[in-house]
Parts: C-alpha cells; sequence; structure tokens
C-alpha cells in the first residue's frame, strides 16, 4: 500500500514538472530569450543613373535614368539580352543569356508584302 501512494506521488510530481516545463517558455519575458535575427543588408544607395556594362569586356551596354537592381534584364539592339549580375556604385555590369529573335525596324513586316 506504501509502495503505491509513493508511486502515484512520483507519477503526479512528474506529470506536474512536464507541464510546468512544456508552459514556462511562454510565460517567460522575450528578453529572458533573445530571438537571433540575420543582420540587415545595407540598402543600395540610389543615383540619378546607371551605366549598364557588359561583364566580361566592361563594354557600355546602355545608359539608364532608372533605378538598377540585381536580375534586371535588358535587351540591346543587336537582340542580345542580359542579366543585371553585379552594382557597384552607378555601374551595373551585365552577363550575356541568350540571342533573342526580335526583328528589327519591322523587317518582317516587309517580307510579308
Amino acid at each position: 500500500m506504501v509502495a503505491k501512494r509513493r508511486l502515484l506521488i512520483l507519477v503526479a510530481v512528474l506529470l506536474v514538472v512536464g507541464i510546468a516545463v512544456y508552459l514556462l517558455p511562454g510565460m517567460l519575458p522575450l528578453n529572458l530569450l533573445p530571438i537571433q535575427q540575420k543582420p540587415e543588408q545595407a540598402p543600395q544607395k540610389v543615383y540619378d543613373h546607371y551605366v549598364i556594362l557588359e561583364e566580361e569586356t566592361d563594354r557600355m551596354l546602355m545608359y539608364v535614368p532608372l533605378v538598377v537592381s540585381l536580375g534586371d534584364e535588358l535587351i540591346t539592339e543587336e537582340n542580345k539580352r542580359y542579366e543585371i549580375v553585379r552594382i557597384e556604385e552607378n555601374r551595373a555590369y551585365a552577363r550575356f543569356v541568350e540571342n533573342v529573335g526580335i526583328p528589327k525596324n519591322g523587317q518582317d513586316e516587309k517580307k510579308k508584302k
């Protein structure tokens, strides 16, 4: 009889401790368990204009009065598609992606006639 009572008390104590451990973190103030966040990246400085250069040759592809971001794409007069891969101050470097089949100056319309 005494052994059953001790076992019952032990189970009850373990149950109370388990519930306390489960609920306690939700009751603690947030400053005791700080969450580490990623450091924010410094925002890109915005310029009045950007010069877009080819990544490999530094040849100027375009001069734009727009804000340029990584991943932006452009198509040159030679029907070549580039993607912006790096930005340094007001210089954006673009990497060649592919040749695009866009007709120049309505050449397809002339062929149809």
